[in-house]
């Protein structure tokens, strides 16, 4: 168990990674509310782990899918899959997961080639 002088220190450490540059706003620093800051640090760094381990398995996925495409294109030539370059893909950090779209959280979007898609009745 954690002193309440430890719980203060993670507290104050918490609050600046998610206000970064902008000032921490004032609040009562008592044990009440050092004890629900504390309680709420702790859901948002097991929130930020699972948010992490999902965000790695859709580019693993992603990746595989992109593989697959290519393999079915090269076998049947009527599509290609192309991906966003990796820079436009923007990490999470201290911005909320809710300011991303889902193909951002993906980190791959698939295009489909209007054209390339009339062969497939040819083959």
């Amino acid at each position: 168990m954690e002193s309440p002088e430890e719980k203060e220190v993670q507290v104050a450490a918490w609050l600046k990674k998610v206000y970064g540059d902008h000032p921490i706003p004032q609040y009562e620093v008592n044990p009440r509310t050092t004890e629900i800051l504390y309680h709420l640090s702790e859901r948002n760094r097991v929130r930020d782990r699972d948010v992490h381990l999902v965000i790695e398995d859709l580019k693993q996925k992603a990746s595989e899918y992109e593989s697959e495409g290519a393999a079915f294109s090269q076998r049947h030539g009527c599509f290609s899959v192309t991906s966003v370059p990796s820079s436009t893909v923007r990490e999470i950090g201290r911005v909320k997961t809710t300011d991303y779209t889902s193909e951002e959280k993906t980190g791959v979007l698939f295009r489909f080639n209007a054209e390339s898609i009339s062969c497939s009745s040819e083959n």
